[in-house]
């Protein structure tokens, strides 16, 4: 309804009651039986107040709407972060074991949506600030141990290992969710004295990341 509307609807109400009132005393019709006045100064002030609460809903529906805006252009103009990346050889080997902890290479890239993972170096470098969600999978022959970590930085932030178990292959995986600053490097390393699967074909073993969302903006 408009002002005008809420004001006649108001005042139609006020004579009902108005004549109403009269009717159920038998008295003049001249007669006042109410404070006019008084009843006019608080139905001003009804609509004056509704008038205010209509404009406060208006602002505050302007505001909301244009925070969706705002909030649908960031996400549209935020670069797409996804990347799967495997080890490449000719024929089936390993790597490992080292005699330090060594950064793991995946150089063979099947996904790589926004180049921010380099496979020369085998660094993931956030291109922005937001949430990440990154998972390894490694495979190693049933003879040898396997120990497989993620780095943040210098630190390192999940791991998984395989003992020996005799079998024929082993196979393990692990991921996390982290908060990345624009410039953070993630990584993989394998441990000391492991081994990991590396075949021509079948990429048992790989490192993947991907952007979830900003923190200013939930996830996406």
């Amino acid at each position: 309804f408009s002002t005008r509307e809420t004001v006649m609807a108001l005042f139609q109400l006020f004579l009902i009651s108005i004549l109403s009132s009269c009717m159920a005393h038998d008295e003049d019709i001249m007669t006042p039986v109410v404070n006019i006045y008084s009843e006019l100064k608080e139905l001003k002030a009804s609509i004056i107040g509704l008038t205010l609460a209509l404009h406060t809903a208006k602002n505050e529906l302007a505001e909301q709407k244009s925070l969706i805006q705002e909030l649908q252009k960031q996400i549209k103009e935020s670069p797409k972060v996804a990347f799967t990346a495997s080890m490449s050889n000719t024929e089936d080997t390993h790597r490992g074991p080292f005699s330090t902890e060594t950064k793991l290479i995946f150089d063979k890239v099947l996904t790589n949506i926004g180049n921010a993972y380099n496979p020369a170096t085998g660094v993931f470098t956030a291109p922005v600030k937001g949430v990440y969600y990154f998972r390894y999978s490694g495979s190693a022959f049933s003879s040898h141990e396997m120990g497989l970590s993620i780095f943040k930085g210098t630190v390192r932030f999940v791991s998984s290992y395989e003992y020996n178990s005799g079998e024929r292959n082993d196979q393990m995986s692990n991921g996390a969710v982290m908060e990345l600053d624009v410039g953070e490097e993630v990584h993989t390393r394998l441990w000391i004295r492991t081994w990991i699967f590396v075949d021509p074909r079948y990429n048992y073993s790989t490192f993947t990341g991907t952007l979830l969302g900003y923190p200013n903006q939930g996830l996406s």
